[in-house]
């Protein structure tokens, strides 16, 4: 399978995603995301799910209007901080990585630590408590609070992880 290019997003368009990721995880994360001179466009990959390609790389998911950076796009910026400091993290201990890249969705007995201000519906990412290397992209099923103390229950649907469809196409 191979992304087609559908069209690029207008410059009105690339300031929302930027003012969104602003929001998400403040102004200084989302410049080294996208900048307003960015060129975006819009590849889909399947009915609900369409990839962004920023400057020809593929770096966003949208789906309904719900836009988030990829797993390989997250992947990348890990090399320059820690994102097991950022916003809308959720970090698992090492005995979870391996069910989460075959697709397992986040069980909250394997989260070691959440941002607080997770609300139950926000896409969040998933990163391993180590080295702080990204595994997975998901919609968060119970708030950033709860995922640290509750110690059973499905925290997190995974909607696209390293080694999925989504990833092999965008990696190689």
């Amino acid at each position: 399978m191979e992304l087609k290019v559908k069209h690029p997003l207008s410059k009105k368009e690339v300031r929302e995603i930027l003012k969104e990721m602003s929001e998400i995880f403040g102004e200084e994360i989302a410049e080294k995301m996208l900048n307003r001179k960015d060129n975006v466009e819009v590849a889909e990959f399947d009915k609900t799910t369409e990839i962004l390609l920023v400057n020809g790389k593929p770096f966003f998911i949208r789906r309904k209007d719900l836009v988030f950076p990829l797993v390989i796009a997250l992947y990348e910026l890990s090399g320059q901080d820690d994102l097991r400091k950022w916003p809308r993290r959720v970090v698992v201990d090492e005995g979870a990585v391996r069910h989460i890249l075959n697709g397992a969705d986040v069980m909250a007995a394997g989260i070691t630590d959440a941002d607080e201000n997770i609300k139950e519906g926000d896409f969040v990412f998933v990163v391993e408590e180590n080295y702080g290397r990204p595994l997975a992209i998901g919609i968060a099923l119970m708030d950033g609070k709860t995922m640290k103390e509750k110690p059973k229950g499905k925290a997190v649907k995974n909607i696209h992880h390293a080694k999925d469809k989504i990833w092999e196409l965008t990696v190689g």
